[in-house]
């Protein structure tokens, strides 16, 4: 059987989700208490023409650093001003080099919904976005079990 790259990453998140200890409904607590999200879905709605979903990624497996001294913020503020209509920044670290302060940065930069482009395995990882300040996840469908 030929493991590929998305087999590998899935596995190494699917160990740190069984590894996490931490209780789903004291996460969902702190969920409660944070303001409303920036409407991901109304921005795509509300755009014209075309709706235009711009990418903050530093690497990816197959193709090494994409962006040397890549400035999440610098980058979504460029994307905000050609006419984004949302922003999809990676933050796995291990294999694409990104992280949470790349998220929380780009989405400083501007009033942009943003939405966290990880491998989502268990349900904290949908809250952990959220906590984040993510007002999407995506989801990979052969990711989930």
């Amino acid at each position: 059987m030929n493991v590929t790259y998305l087999d590998r990453i899935l596995d190494a998140h699917r160990a740190a989700a069984a590894n996490d200890a931490r209780s789903l409904d004291s996460l969902m607590a702190e969920i409660a208490e944070m303001p409303a999200t920036r409407g991901f879905r109304r921005a795509l709605d509300e755009a014209e023409g075309i709706a235009v979903i711009s990418e903050v990624k530093r690497k990816s497996p197959s193709k090494g650093d994409l962006f040397p001294g890549l400035d999440p913020a610098a980058l979504a503020q460029d994307y905000a001003r050609g006419g984004a209509s949302c922003l999809s920044v990676l933050t796995d670290e291990e294999w694409f080099g990104g992280s949470v302060l790349d998220l929380q940065a780009a989405r400083a930069a501007t009033g942009l919904p943003v939405i966290r482009k990880d491998f989502t395995v268990d349900a904290r990882d949908v809250v952990d976005a959220r906590l984040m300040g993510a007002d999407c996840v995506l989801l990979i469908a052969a990711a989930l079990d």
